[in-house]
């Protein structure tokens, strides 16, 4: 499971128990990409910070541009069951919440927690895109789908009250333009503690979208 950055480097392991290797490897390249970044991250790199062999890499994930897509999708996700974000409870939480105030402020939660796992690693994932075809494949596939899911809450949230000052695509844009851009900003640029930036996104969003 992909938890965050700034784990210790794993020393060299002659053998490893199976079915330990993906998770090793996608780790180490999720660390990588987000401190070091995709296109400075070679497949040495990444065995050496997993602790496994070359080959292994490949036996147990597959080339670059495949740990690329898995890192991104399980630091979206959380965790690398194979069930999408859209079918997570925590995010049908969000969906479900009749109430249109306490909605906004799961979803803003949801944003904050994947702009916490995916932040960096999105950053890096963005610059390698403009470069690389590969990336710019995967970076055009996790802009749709995360503008598909925030199109359903904007949708749900027009059919729990009729006090909404955008539209659904508006506010679709909205959200897709704020997180995780502004997580970055504030929170990794600025300083801001987790906390704080999800109460202001919340109250944001509130503000902007409810009259």
């Amino acid at each position: 499971m992909i938890q965050g950055v700034g784990s210790v480097k794993r020393a060299y392991r002659s053998s490893i128990r199976r079915g330990d290797a993906p998770a090793l490897v996608c780790e180490a390249a999720y660390r990588l990409f987000s401190t070091k970044g995709y296109l400075a991250t070679s497949i040495e790199d990444i065995a050496a910070e997993a602790g496994v062999a070359r080959p292994t890499v490949f036996t147990a994930v597959g080339p670059k541009p495949v740990i690329l897509r898995t890192v991104v999708d399980q630091a979206l996700a959380g965790d690398d069951a194979p069930a999408p974000i859209a079918e997570r409870p925590w995010w049908r939480e969000a969906i479900e919440e009749p109430d249109p105030v306490r909605s906004i402020q799961l979803c803003a939660r949801n944003m904050c927690r994947i702009s916490v796992r995916a932040g960096l690693v999105l950053r890096a994932l963005e610059i390698a895109a403009s470069i690389d075809p590969d990336a710019a494949e995967v970076w055009a596939r996790y802009q749709h789908q995360r503008r598909v899911g925030l199109n359903e809450f904007a949708v749900t949230l027009a059919q729990k009250t009729s006090a909404l000052r955008y539209d659904e695509d508006t506010m679709t844009d909205t959200m897709w333009t704020l997180a995780p851009s502004a997580y970055l900003r504030l929170v990794h640029d600025a300083g801001w503690p987790v906390e704080l930036f999800q109460a202001w996104l919340a109250d944001l969003l509130q503000r902007m979208f409810l009259e």
